[in-house]
């Protein structure tokens, strides 16, 4: 892994908030004033985020959960812009403790991985919060536990969360932080996740599953995490770039996952440019 050549990427076409991420990661630094106040100021009155970030549109909750990965990165979870973003999320949570997004979002042009009042959509939408909620420490609150039981009552004979595979490797992070009691449906999970050839994963996906598996504390001596993280080494691109499941666009994104996951398991030397440490 040659990461100059990566961060050289990011800097040259990534977004400001982007290059902060990056930094963050990389180096722990805190992120300037003035990229705090412009997420304060992008933050919604309900303390969810907009549709397409796009300032004055309603409030989504893929959107905020978004925010969420982002301030996490920049060790911003526990502060009073994630607080609020955490309020909005558990005052949307249906009786039955799954998530769904706002009906008015039918006037928007809306991803096709979001189709409202669609079981796919509410598992996949659950399965982020909840990720989140147990991410900031909230395993105990009553909208981590209902959400972990709609979860659980989804999840099929051979560990598949129903819908996207994305959902699944979510969900695993999520039962892994949600306690000794939960490692069997963990365990479903990753075997379903293992059982997927490398070939059939994006770049991207690659990396975010390693991302939620790394939350849940999986170690880089696993098999499937060993196999994952070799993968995800070999397939860097000679710009420097990873590739992204949503297009050339979203390279920057998909690259700064990557270098996350490595960063965080350990296997990149920011003192050795390139060398990545088994």
């Amino acid at each position: 892994m040659d990461i100059e050549k990566a961060i050289a990427f990011i800097e040259s076409r990534g977004s400001e908030l982007e290059k902060v991420r990056l930094h963050c990661l990389l180096h722990g630094t805190r992120p300037p004033a003035d990229v705090i106040q412009k997420l304060i100021n992008l933050q919604n009155a309900d303390g969810g985020f907009p549709f397409g970030m796009q300032p004055g549109m309603l409030s989504t909750i893929n959107e905020t959960t978004v925010a969420l990965w982002w301030l996490e990165e920049m060790d911003l979870l526990y502060s009073p812009i994630a607080h609020f973003a955490f309020d909005y999320l558990t005052s949307t949570q249906q009786a039955e403790g799954y998530w769904d997004e706002d009906p008015r979002l039918a006037q928007y042009e809306l991803p096709h991985w979001i189709r409202l009042g669609d079981l796919y959509t509410q598992l996949y939408l659950t399965a982020y919060v909840a990720y989140w909620l147990a991410a900031a420490g909230k395993t105990n609150q009553p909208a981590f536990r209902k959400a972990l039981h709609f979860l659980i009552i989804n999840q099929d004979e051979t560990g598949k969360i129903l819908g996207y595979l994305h959902t699944t490797w979510i969900a695993t992070g999520v039962f892994l932080m949600a306690g000794k009691r939960y490692t069997i449906f963990a365990s479903k999970g990753e075997k379903v996740l293992s059982n997927r050839s490398l070939a059939e994963w994006e770049d991207s996906q690659l990396a975010w599953a390693l991302d939620c598996l790394n939350k849940g504390g999986l170690p880089k001596t696993e098999p499937f995490i060993r196999a994952c993280l070799n993968e995800l080494n070999r397939r860097q691109q000679l710009d420097g770039s990873w590739a992204s499941e949503d297009g050339e666009a979203s390279a920057v994104v998909a690259t700064i996952q990557a270098i996350k996951v490595m960063k965080r398991y350990g296997l990149i030397s920011m003192g050795s440019p390139g060398k990545v440490i088994w």
